[in-house]
């Protein structure tokens, strides 16, 4: 029970602050007949207030016109002058203490409650008085005559048959092109998604159209002349209760998914369009046709009834709704936060998700009890605000989710720019998507100033026409002028040297022109970003006259400080200027070899045969070896045996050399064979040597498809190619004859087998010594014995039982 007690106080807490804000807003203006509630002085008076103007003006003329009244007008004006000062001190030495008072904190704290007090009791009086003004239009029910009513709506009865038959004939031929263009939908973009749905808005708008035209023309014809008043209030009606719902129809899409532009599922969309249109035409008919009719045939303050009832059926109807679905809202407004997303977007989705709920329906009290107090203008002040927020919201919101989507979407460009300029559509996708970022915010601003406009809060569009906000704004556009200007500039130098480098189209680049391209686009980068920074800078209103200085003495300074960086760009200047090396070159720089990759204006960027990349700056190169320079040369030195023909090894060159330019490498070889002849006698081979020209940077491929041809035909040829091998020599004696060396294979080891019993000799034979060294058949004695006087079978021997080791005894 406190709950809801808690949450009625509360409700109650900002009904009444509301209120509070929307008496204020009432309040505040330029001029009383723009405000709602205004109250406006009769004719008389302000006639004779006229009237009193005009005199004045003439007995001012009178006295100016004579010398003396004007001298004494100027005499009392001077002393006016003079006493004025003196008053003005007393009172403000008087005043002194009150001001003083004010100014602390406690004298501004107790002001804030006054005034929060005083708009708190006057709301109150203002709810006492908006209901006993229900009290008093309910009470003209009594007055409405339905037996008038009904024949003033009899002549209508046709008309209104007639339009609604011709729009449900609308809407069966709509259907054909609103469901072709929902197709279309299904496989669009966001812009072409909004194209086709405003194409499909325009069926609609035509659908309506037509239908009013029909029961205008049935008018005519059924009765033989002009259409009558009423006639006329139910066609105009008709035509701003259906252009409202071919808004909310636009904006919910529910019978046409594929071109809704709103965050809403299929269930969503048909359930809010259902209410909101109802709600709709009951408001609409009711003001425009149905208590204009009440007035005309019974009485003011039946039509008065009438408005009430339904006015306080309909925001009971739209309280009962938001309450039925404040948790569906705030599910769907707190799923970002509870799937884990952390964003300020989130956080700020789930706390609206708590309290939408108390400020619709606290919007639609607020709403319906000034439309209480002040039918006409207080109504008006609020519909019109209540107009300017929904659309500036569902206008800001389209353009937010469009800009959003391309956000994620990016650019893409065709197949044959992509060929073309393969960094083009990397390059626009680097920078839209943070201009649009930049474009939504400002028209999420935009919506915010619109709104607190629309409410009487804040008067952005004066504060735009004052010098300062001129200033403001204009700075901004220009900013965002110079900077697309700048990135369109950017991307226009970029993609052309692009091209110019792209070897597929065009005439192929020299690599001194990628060298120099390349430096231009990186120079011209930098510049660029300077240049467009400076004006941006000067847009916004700053002086970039002092940042121009600070940016010379910087310079200076970084010049004395940092000597080695105006080496590496002094150095990779003349390197430049020089031609020593390009893009693409194979070079050697400070005892590393390879590929040039990078150059920039103070550094170069090297790539090994093994994959390694150096950066290295040109204030460490004190010397460039350029392999790749016109032309090069593979110098081609073939060693063979001291044995081999000289002869026969050149006519072996210069056949494969002939065979060489036969190959698809040979095309690279510029001019004919050299062949030098001997170069070196070596340790262990002789060196013949020849030269071939090359095309730059191919002289490694020629050679090793060179020296495959050479290994061949020295196969083929029985010419040996020498390769290193070691001599042994045993030395000789005086005589000249070496000890003979005879080198036999290594027997395979024997496998050793269980050792026989212990066998004794006969009985009767006296055991027998071993047998004396080289006496045949000792071997194969039977009863020899070994160091350990044990007997050796003839099928052993001693090296067999040495093998065996100490415990072959035991393995018996």
């Amino acid at each position: 029970m406190t709950r809801y007690v808690q949450r009625l106080a509360a409700f109650v807490a900002g009904f009444l602050l509301l209120a509070t804000l929307a008496a204020g807003a009432q309040g505040t203006g330029s001029s009383p007949a723009s405000l709602p509630g205004a109250v406006s002085k009769p004719a008389a008076s302000q006639g004779a207030e006229a009237e009193a103007d005009t005199a004045s003006l003439d007995d001012l003329i009178r006295i100016l016109e004579n010398d003396a009244t004007r001298q004494k007008l100027v005499e009392s004006l001077k002393a006016s002058a003079y006493k004025a000062p003196e008053q003005a001190s007393g009172e403000g030495e008087a005043a002194m203490p009150g001001e003083a008072l004010a100014e602390t904190l406690a004298g501004r704290i107790a002001a804030s409650m006054q005034m929060v007090i005083d708009g708190a009791i006057e709301t109150s009086k203002g709810i006492a008085d908006s209901l006993m003004a229900a009290v008093d239009l309910a009470s003209g029910a009594e007055s409405l005559d339905l037996p008038n009513l009904l024949q003033t709506v009899a002549p209508v009865a046709l008309v209104a048959a007639s339009v609604f038959a011709a729009l449900a004939l609308a809407s069966l031929l709509k259907r054909g092109p609103i469901a072709r263009l929902s197709r279309r939908a299904e496989r669009a973009g966001p812009i072409s998604k909004l194209l086709l749905l405003a194409l499909a808005t325009l069926i609609d708008t035509l659908a309506v159209a037509g239908a009013a035209l029909v029961g205008y023309v049935v008018a005519v014809a059924a009765f033989d002349a002009r259409p009558t008043l009423n006639q006329l209030l139910f066609l105009n009606a008709f035509l701003a209760i259906e252009s409202a719902k071919i808004v909310l129809r636009a904006f919910a899409s529910p019978t046409r998914p594929a071109l809704r532009m709103t965050p809403f599922s299929d269930r969503h969309a048909r359930y809010w369009f259902f209410w909101f249109s109802r709600v709709i035409s009951v408001l609409g008919y009711t003001f425009m046709f149905v208590a204009p009719l009440v007035q005309q045939s019974s009485s003011p303050r039946a039509a008065d009834a009438v408005r009430f009832f339904v006015v306080t059926a309909c925001a009971l109807l739209a309280i009962g709704l938001i309450l039925r679905n404040r948790g569906i809202v705030r599910e769907r407004l707190k799923r970002a936060k509870r799937n884990g997303d952390t964003s300020l977007r989130a956080r700020v989705h789930a706390f609206i998700g708590q309290i939408w709920w108390a400020l619709a329906a606290l919007f639609v009290a607020a709403l319906y009890l000034v439309w209480l107090r002040s039918p006409e203008d207080g109504l008006a002040f609020m519909t019109l605000a209540t107009l300017k927020t929904v659309g500036a919201m569902a206008l800001g919101g389209l353009v937010a989710s469009i800009l959003a989507r391309l956000i994620v979407r990016g650019v893409k460009v065709p197949d044959s720019v992509k060929e073309r300029l393969p960094l083009f559509e990397r390059r626009l996708n680097g920078f839209i998507p943070s201009a649009l970022t930049v474009a939504r915010v400002l028209v999420i601003l935009a919506v915010i100033a619109t709104t607190l406009e629309a409410w009487s809060l804040v008067s952005v569009s004066d504060w735009m026409a004052t010098e300062r906000g001129q200033r403001w704004v204009g700075g901004l556009i220009g900013a965002m002028i110079v900077v697309a200007i700048g990135f369109a500039v950017y991307v226009a130098i970029s993609s052309w040297v692009e091209y110019r480098l792209n070897p597929k189209f065009g005439r192929v680049p020299t690599s001194r022109e990628r060298t120099l391209l390349s430096l231009f686009r990186n120079a011209f980068t930098i510049a660029m970003i300077v240049v467009v920074s400076m004006l941006v800078l000067s847009q916004i209103g700053i002086n970039i006259a002092p940042l121009l200085a600070g940016a010379g003495v910087i310079g200076l300074a970084v010049g004395f400080g940092s000597q080695k960086l105006v080496q590496d760009i002094i150095t990779g200047a003349f390197i430049q200027i020089q031609n020593a090396m390009n893009e693409g070159d194979i070079v050697e720089l400070n005892g590393i070899s390879g590929t040039v990759e990078q150059l920039t204006v103070r550094s170069v960027g090297l790539r090994t045969v093994e994959g390694t990349w150096y950066l290295i700056p040109f204030s460490s190169v004190d010397r460039v070896a350029n392999f790749s320079k016109d032309f090069a040369y593979y110098v081609a030195d073939v060693a063979v045996a001291y044995r081999e023909s000289i002869d026969e090894v050149k006519v072996m060159m210069r056949e494969a050399f002939d065979e060489l330019r036969a190959t698809e490498v040979g095309q690279n070889i510029i001019g004919e064979f050299d062949l030098w002849g001997v170069q070196e006698l070596a340790n262990s081979a002789i060196i013949v040597r020849g030269r071939m020209m090359t095309k730059p940077s191919t002289q490694w491929a020629v050679g090793r498809a060179y020296r495959e041809i050479v290994k061949r035909m020295s196969d083929e040829r029985g010419i040996e190619l020498p390769f290193p091998h070691m001599t042994v020599w045993f030395g000789e004696d005086k005589r000249g004859n070496a000890p003979p060396i005879h080198l036999t294979p290594p027997e395979p080891a024997a496998v050793p087998s269980p050792a026989p019993a212990p066998q004794t000799a006969p009985a009767g034979l006296p055991p027998r010594g071993p047998a004396a060294p080289g006496a045949p058949g000792a071997g194969e004695d039977f009863g020899l014995l070994d160091a350990r006087g044990r007997l050796i079978p003839p099928s052993r021997s001693d090296l067999d039982e040495a093998e065996d080791g100490p415990d072959a005894a035991g393995r018996t």
